[in-house]
């Protein structure tokens, strides 16, 4: 069994080269007769997109599961529940539904016989963002990694849950066997925004570093550098449509790959900018009109679920035609047009007449988290999100939304802000709503 660890900043290709590493292991004979690698992943969408890379490479095809911790670790504790003390099976359920299967997972992959168990069928583990990982998860690494061969990718600064401590985790893994440190960014070779971002991880002050690019000739705080902007919007909720013409105009500079990115996905000033940005059309001073743009925005499944339904309307208890009628009002969004079809077949095949509220509502969900899942929602351009949903993502310019409301620590801001910086291949423009915020943390130490 072997351990190989890549560590590396944003963009330098962990993800890319552990992956080229397990292809080497697979085309070795790391796999026997019946037996599969295990790929997991702490968050849905990085296992969305860890199963995409797998795909694409003819040596995995059909030889490996790629899981969220949560299901292996569900999967497990249902098939070795025997082997659960009454002390595990207590605490398990005073940490609730999520963390709790973790611990017992982590717990009963103490047993050398479990481990083998697990071993049977997957010798070979790939474990991406290793940095999410809480103690509970941790845990399921250390346990497999005395019976598999492992490969894991991690960058300790961009874990973004706040207070959350993974030094002394990242400290085993570093120790662990061989240790693979990558320096080179291959998302962007833009200068000013590789500086920009270094300054960010550092703690140092991005002005300084855009200072030696240039500084932009406007009527505002508005520095430039190569593949990066810095632009200080005196917006407030007073004055909204400051922050919406700031967003347009940079719309106007044109990408097929946009990505909006914000700490405060629930901000209203932020809200209100994007809506207004994809229903205004705006003049240019000197003739012509920019906007309104395409926007669609991603948020949460159960946001979007919400939003959709509450959007929709449905009574507590609605006729079949009522309710062929109400979703015929929204009939223009896929996700409904899921939902209206899955109600006529009902009413064709097993007659239903009535639909309740709730039943409606949970079509509604099925149909968002299939969307998700088969990943439609990245077919837009400009695309809208949290800077947490966009982690390991990559966009060709990336426009991030720094408001007054965003919170946590210094140090848990540097690291949202560098997470976002870093998603940008080509561009990255980070608009600050209010003045005099660039001499403070993320901005600067």
């Amino acid at each position: 069994m072997t351990f190989d660890f890549f560590e590396g900043p944003a963009g330098s290709g962990k993800t890319f080269s552990m992956v080229a590493h397990a292809r080497q292991l697979i085309e070795n004979d790391a796999l026997g007769e019946g037996q599969r690698m295990l790929a997991l992943t702490f968050m849905n969408g990085a296992r969305r997109r860890l199963t995409s890379s797998l795909n694409a490479e003819a040596s995995f095809r059909q030889k490996f599961d790629c899981l969220t911790f949560d299901s292996f670790a569900q999967t497990l504790v249902r098939r070795r529940s025997a082997k659960l003390t009454e002390e595990m099976r207590q605490q398990a359920e005073e940490l609730g539904q999520f963390q709790g299967p973790c611990l017992m997972a982590g717990e009963l992959l103490k047993d050398a016989e479990v481990r083998r168990w697990v071993a049977r069928s997957y010798p070979v583990l790939l474990v991406d963002e290793a940095q999410d990982l809480d103690v509970h998860r941790q845990g399921i690494v250390l346990g497999l990694k005395q019976c598999c061969t492992t490969v894991v990718a991690a960058d300790s600064f961009q874990c973004l849950s706040d207070g959350q401590e993974t030094a002394g985790f990242i400290d085993q893994l570093l120790g662990a066997g061989t240790t693979h440190s990558l320096t080179q960014s291959h998302r962007t070779n833009k200068s000013g925004l590789l500086a920009a971002a270094l300054a960010v991880r550092s703690g140092e002050s991005i002005l300084d570093v855009l200072k030696e690019e240039g500084i932009g000739k406007t009527g505002r705080v508005h520095w430039v550098g190569e593949g990066i902007e810095l632009v200080e919007v005196p917006a407030t909720a007073k004055n909204p449509g400051l922050l919406a013409w700031s967003l347009a105009f940079q719309l106007t500079q044109g990408c097929d790959d946009v990505a909006i990115l914000t700490p405060d996905s629930k901000s209203a000033i932020i809200l209100k900018a994007i809506e207004t940005a994809r229903t205004k059309k705006w003049n240019w001073p000197k003739g012509g009109t920019f906007g309104p743009f395409s926007i669609t925005w991603e948020g949460s499944d159960s946001a979007i679920e919400y939003e959709l339904a509450e959007a929709i309307g449905f009574p507590a208890l609605a006729s079949f035609d009522e309710t062929c009628a109400l979703l015929a009002e929204h009939s223009a969004q896929p996700i409904v047009r899921t939902v209206d079809q899955r109600v006529r077949r009902l009413h064709r095949v097993t007659g239903q007449s009535e639909f309740e509220k709730d039943q409606l509502v949970s079509f509604v969900s099925d149909a968002v988290r299939t969307n998700t899942r088969l990943g439609f929602k990245k077919s837009a351009k400009i695309k809208a999100m949290s800077i947490h949903g966009a982690k390991n993502r990559e966009f060709d310019r990336v426009i991030v939304l720094w408001p007054q409301s965003a919170t946590g620590s210094d140090e848990h801001k540097r690291r949202l802000l560098y997470n976002a910086m870093t998603r940008a291949k080509s561009h990255c423009t980070v608009i600050v709503l209010g003045t005099g915020r660039l001499n403070s943390a993320p901005f600067a130490p």
